[in-house]
């Protein structure tokens, strides 16, 4: 009789604080980016509290080893409450398997993308 063994799965998400001034904000976001991570609470409410939606975030997404349609979505939805509170997301550094999701998508267009962390501070008019 053979057994398999299966390699252990990779870790979930995690969103970090990389550092902080004012309203600007940098966060890094690495692992897998689904919905097993983001259905059940806000990440970014977590990591940044109450008025994360009013603030200027910019994420490193270099370390993203997955996004699925939960991810996307939960991007897309972060977006969307950052405008309505007067905050602004900015994605930077993005993988590659994060580029080409939301290339085939066709979310690039939707989303504020930066090749840089310099490029995204330059998008945000400020400093971190």
């Amino acid at each position: 009789m053979t057994t398999l063994v299966l390699a252990p799965r990779k870790s979930g998400m995690k969103l970090s604080l990389q550092s902080e001034n004012g309203d600007s904000v940098l966060l890094n976001l690495e692992g897998r980016v689904s919905q097993r991570d983001v259905e059940l609470s806000d990440p970014i409410v977590e990591t940044l509290g109450e008025d994360a939606y009013s603030r200027k975030v910019l994420v490193d997404m270099s370390e993203v080893a997955l996004l699925d349609s939960s991810g996307v979505n939960w991007l897309l939805t972060s977006q969307k409450k950052m405008r309505e509170a007067g905050g602004q997301l900015v994605l930077h550094s993005l993988s590659p398997i994060s580029m080409n999701v939301l290339k085939v998508l066709n979310l690039h267009t939707l989303l504020e993308l930066a090749d840089t962390e310099s490029a995204a501070l330059r998008l945000v008019g400020g400093d971190v």
